[in-house]
């Protein structure tokens, strides 16, 4: 591109610009002022994205070196157990970090604590149906036991919560209980694993009787194609689950009885969801299809360490999961809030973050993977505001143009398809220049609500337009726009025309942007 110019009608304007390849050990501010030199003017804002500054700094650290400084930071010894206190789920953001941390334990123990249902930024973890109706039975469960002593009959609803949170672990839909649905009132109405409606009834014995009522029950329950008869033994934790109609007509029906012994204190715990507890449930996530719990076992144990995952939002609860040697925070915008939450139990056990790894300013956050079969992570780039007055200056000397320049992350937004908020980096804007350093907030009045406001007081349009020029008179209008921040917006803007679109365009020229100071 020659030239960049615009309309005269036009307002702010941006577009992405490609540039020769950028290695280690380039000089970032000759190649983008050579990039700009031909269409920059006064006042326009150069921004490049944080990836090749960084790659031109050299700005990469190795698992094994995290992993040296990790043990020194937590203080740990061979076979340590650490706890990951929500970190993202993410095998760009993550993996690599994860990995690190379970080096660091040698032969150790990890245990990952995730958020439910989303991560910080807003990926799924776990669905969020299975999630909020897991943690629903498992709260009704602990509040029958806990009045059970004076009332011996409510084992009869107890049977069936814990029926349903078996048949949850088996791939089922749990649509209600005890709820009226037709003529007919169901133990549980349910969704088998392929979506059939089914409806179950729930006995402590006798499965020939119950399954006579459950295939009752169905007919009355519209769309129902199926009923389950199920056993629940209170004294010995086994489940019996059965297929009425196959049960009554098949007098050679293979009857199968699963023990829940091993999962019974987790059905106990209505803050938590735990492995154990799972089956062979997956969660993959809407749009990577990956399911992060398994990714970051298998990363855990691809480094001989053990590998643990809870989904809770406390935090604290991987203090219930055994002797804990250290705990490493690894959320991005919550880590300080979790940090103090976890400090205030004492320092007998140490509290890292992800920022306290690595090189300040940032340490880990912002960083993402560079190659993950060598186990080597790009970190954010080096002295960022320095580098951006460094090329604004370059740009000056090569072009006599006063422009202002701003290194660039993740966009701060919200996908409202995915629910996925962008924003992994500590900030949009990694670095800027003295100029844009110095930005007040971007905040003003609301020019659709004035437009509106005096076109009913009676205003032609072209007395709204001399009202609007003449800036000393008044229209009424107090609402304002909400305030953010220059530099906020300028980063999302730039990472939406290249980051985040990947269209191998690292540098964006913005023009048009007014900067109050």
């Amino acid at each position: 591109m020659s030239n960049f110019s615009l309309p005269e009608n036009s307002g702010v304007a941006a577009v992405g610009l490609t540039t020769d390849l950028i290695l280690p050990n380039d000089d970032i501010s000759e190649i983008t002022a050579n990039t700009v030199k031909n269409i920059a003017i006064d006042n326009d804002i150069v921004c490049v994205t944080e990836a090749v500054v960084a790659r031109s700094q050299n700005q990469y650290v190795s698992c094994k070196e995290l992993a040296d400084e990790i043990k020194g930071n937590l203080s740990l010894s061979p076979k340590s157990t650490i706890g990951v206190i929500s970190p993202i789920a993410s095998r760009n953001r993550f993996a690599l970090i994860l990995k690190a941390l379970s080096l660091a334990t040698e032969g150790g123990k990890v245990v990952v604590q995730f958020p439910i249902p989303f991560d910080e930024v807003g990926n799924q973890v776990m669905d969020e149906n299975f999630a909020q109706t897991r943690l629903r039975l498992k709260k009704t469960l602990q509040s029958l036991r806990e009045t059970r002593g004076s009332t011996p009959q409510l084992n009869v609803l107890i049977r069936e919560i814990i029926a349903a949170l078996k048949l949850q672990e088996l791939g089922y839909t749990i649509e209600s209980i005890r709820k009226i649905t037709g003529n007919g009132i169901a133990d549980l109405t349910l969704r088998t694993p392929d979506g059939t409606l089914a409806v179950a009834e729930v006995t402590f014995e006798g499965l020939e009787k119950t399954s006579r009522k459950a295939i009752g029950v169905q007919n009355d329950v519209p769309g129902a194609q199926i009923a389950l008869a199920i056993a629940v033994s209170l004294e010995h934790n086994t489940i019996t689950i059965v297929n009425a109609s196959e049960y009554l007509s098949n007098q050679n029906y293979e009857v199968q009885t699963i023990n829940y012994g091993d999962q019974i204190n987790c059905y106990y715990d209505p803050e938590a969801i735990y492995t154990e507890e799972l089956g062979d449930r997956t969660f993959p996530h809407p749009i990577t299809n990956q399911d992060y719990r398994e990714l970051y076992l298998d990363i855990i144990r691809s480094t001989g360490a053990q590998g643990n995952v809870i989904f809770t939002n406390n935090p604290l609860k991987v203090y219930e999961m055994g002797y804990i040697n250290g705990i490493c925070i690894g959320a991005v915008h919550e880590r300080n809030k979790l940090k103090e939450l976890f400090s205030s139990f004492g320092a007998k056990v140490p509290v890292i973050t992800i920022k306290d790894i690595g090189d300040s300013p940032w340490g880990l956050v912002g960083s993402n993977v560079s190659d993950m079969d060598s186990g080597i992570l790009k970190l954010l780039p080096d002295n960022p505001h320095e580098t951006a007055d460094e090329i604004k200056e370059k740009i000056k000397d090569l072009t006599s143009k006063n422009v202002e320049v701003l290194i660039f992350g993740d966009g701060a937004y919200k996908d409202p398809d995915t629910g996925i908020y962008e924003l992994a980096d500590p900030h949009p804007a990694i670095g800027a220049s003295t100029g844009l350093r110095g930005a007040s907030l971007r905040e003003g009045s609301k020019l659709k609500l004035q437009v509106d406001t005096l076109h009913r007081q009676g205003h032609k349009k072209e007395e709204i337009k001399d009202i609007l020029l003449n800036t000393n008179e008044s229209t009424n209008e107090d609402l304002g726009t909400t305030p953010r921040s220059v530099t906020s917006i300028l980063g999302s803007m730039a990472d939406l025309i290249t980051g985040s679109a990947d269209a191998g365009t690292p540098i964006v020229l913005v023009r048009g942007f007014k900067i109050d100071n």
